[in-house]
This record gives C-alpha cells, sequence and structure tokens, in this order.
C-alpha cells in the first residue's frame, strides 16, 4: 500500500498547475482584436459588402460550373468528329499504317512465322476498319475488349465477332495456325482496303 502524499506536495502541484497559461483568464492578443472588430461588422456597409461577396462567389461558381459542363461537352463531341474531317485527316495516316503493316505481315509469312502474320494481318484489318470509322481502336485494348467497347458498326461488328471467337486460341498459341488463316485475312484486308 502507498503511503499518503503529503500535504505541501500537493499544495505545490495545485500551484505550479494554477500558473500555466491555459487556465489565465486574460484575453489573448487574438481575442482582443476580435473583440474590438466585432462590433464595426455589424454595420450596414459591411452588411451589403457581405451580400456583393456572396454575389460575386455565387456568380463565380455558376461561370465555372457553366465553363466545366462546355469543357465535357467539348470532350465528349471531340470522341465523334464530323465524318469528313476525320476521314480527311485519318486516310494518309492510316494507308501508311496499313502498308506497314501489310508488308511486315507479307515478309512473317514468307519468313513461315504464320502466327506473327495472323496478328499482323488482324492488326492491320482493324486499322482498315478504323480508319473508315468502323470502329473505335485504342492500342491499349484487347481483340474482346474492342469488341465491347470499339462503338463497332453492324457491318463491322458482325466480321469481327465470329473471327475474333475463332482466331484467339490460335493467335495465343491454343491451336495451330494454318496458311489458309494467314491467307483468308490476307484477303479480308485486301477486301476493306479496297472498299476503304
Amino acid at each position: 500500500m502507498q503511503a499518503p502524499i503529503p500535504a505541501e506536495v500537493v499544495r505545490a502541484e495545485l500551484a505550479e498547475v494554477l500558473r500555466r497559461s491555459e487556465l489565465d483568464s486574460t484575453p489573448s492578443l487574438l481575442e482582443r482584436f476580435i473583440d474590438w472588430l466585432a462590433p464595426r461588422l455589424r454595420t450596414d456597409e459591411v452588411d451589403v459588402l457581405g451580400d456583393v461577396l456572396l454575389a460575386v462567389l455565387v456568380a463565380a461558381a455558376v461561370v465555372a460550373g457553366g465553363l466545366l459542363v462546355a469543357r465535357a461537352w467539348r470532350l465528349f463531341r471531340a470522341g465523334e468528329p464530323d465524318e469528313e474531317d476525320a476521314e480527311a485527316s485519318a486516310e494518309p495516316a492510316t494507308d501508311a499504317r496499313l502498308a506497314v503493316l501489310a508488308e511486315a505481315a507479307a515478309a512473317a509469312r514468307a519468313a513461315g512465322d504464320l502466327r506473327l502474320a495472323l496478328r499482323l494481318y488482324l492488326h492491320a484489318l482493324l486499322v482498315a476498319l478504323g480508319g473508315r470509322g468502323d470502329l473505335e481502336l485504342r492500342p491499349a485494348w484487347t481483340n474482346r475488349e474492342l469488341l465491347a467497347r470499339g462503338r463497332l458498326s453492324r457491318e463491322a461488328r458482325a466480321l469481327l465477332e465470329p473471327l475474333v471467337r475463332e482466331l484467339e486460341p490460335k493467335e495465343f498459341g491454343r491451336a495451330t495456325v494454318g496458311a489458309d488463316d494467314v491467307e483468308r485475312l490476307a484477303h479480308l484486308l485486301a477486301l476493306q482496303r479496297g472498299g476503304a
């Protein structure tokens, strides 16, 4: 059991606590400034100024909201350019990409790498369809994501859905790629390039 604390020690500790600034009832500099400022803020001029500031803040919020909506609308519309503008700007780049992909696919085919030729011809086919505006093509999308998100036209969907289902196991090595698979894709690409 502990011995009782002597009264002198308790008095000394209590005096120390009461001397601390937390218990001081003298107002701080900030409190005195607020006490001085508060009566001066209760005037008609300050009330009018407060109303004006509130109106300015509300107007700024409305303008900012309008700008955000306008920007969002422009970004939304940017995904759907005019058909003539899209065709005019996409044709040279699309034709160049298609030529490079077709050459690489033909080289892989001649070298006997049918799986690479299949991938390149399929990619070229997707680029051709994207260049015509039949689908939205994003480099990070897999073929299945392209089917789900790519905004495919009816014709592109009818062509690609069965083709992707059939070629996916061949593209990833679960099935054998035949020369007829590569020939069929080369033919489909030629048809799409001729249709473009």
